[in-house]
């Protein structure tokens, strides 16, 4: 399965979705977290998506990021894949980990698919846009430490973002 990280190199991942975003990120000894919700593909879900990410990591340093970043990954699922038609969803994962090293975390977003895959847009051209569409990849590229995504048009993808913080 094509795995396409932002730096412009597609990969294959191994097994059917691998969270591996940073090498030796999870250690032994480390403590996770997770949690997975799915939501009706409608736009008015995306805010309760945020809300149910901001529960989560309410108090931690992480909370503010990962609700900007559930959004805007929520509304590209909703906007562009099967997962905002009739009947679609969207599914939201949230990991957190603890380790000697630090803490951090990792938003996913799980869509139906659809035509393409998810890339990271120039904001509608070159320079200064201000287009309404096409930063919201960008906005999230510029918080994380690392985003990317896997899977296919036909079979779905899972976009995320790895958010990280010093002990």
């Amino acid at each position: 399965m094509p795995f396409h990280s932002w730096d412009g190199e597609v990969r294959l991942a191994a097994g059917p979705l691998t969270f591996a975003p940073a090498a030796g990120a999870v250690r032994p000894g480390a403590e996770m977290l997770l949690w997975r919700r799915v939501f009706p593909g409608t736009p008015d879900r995306a805010s309760e998506a945020r809300r149910f990410v901001r529960f989560l990591l309410d108090g931690t340093s992480f909370a503010d990021d990962a609700e900007l970043v559930a959004g805007e990954l929520v509304g590209n699922a909703v906007r562009h894949t099967r997962s905002g038609t009739s009947g679609g969803h969207f599914t939201v994962e949230v990991s957190f980990f603890t380790t000697s090293a630090g803490t951090s975390v990792l938003i996913t977003v799980y869509d139906q698919g659809g035509e393409g895959v998810p890339r990271l847009g120039d904001g509608g051209g070159q320079g200064l846009s201000y287009e309404e569409n096409g930063r919201g990849l960008a906005i999230v590229a510029a918080v994380a430490d690392r985003l990317g995504a896997q899977g296919t048009p036909e079979d779905g993808h899972g976009v995320w973002a790895y958010l990280t913080a010093a002990p």
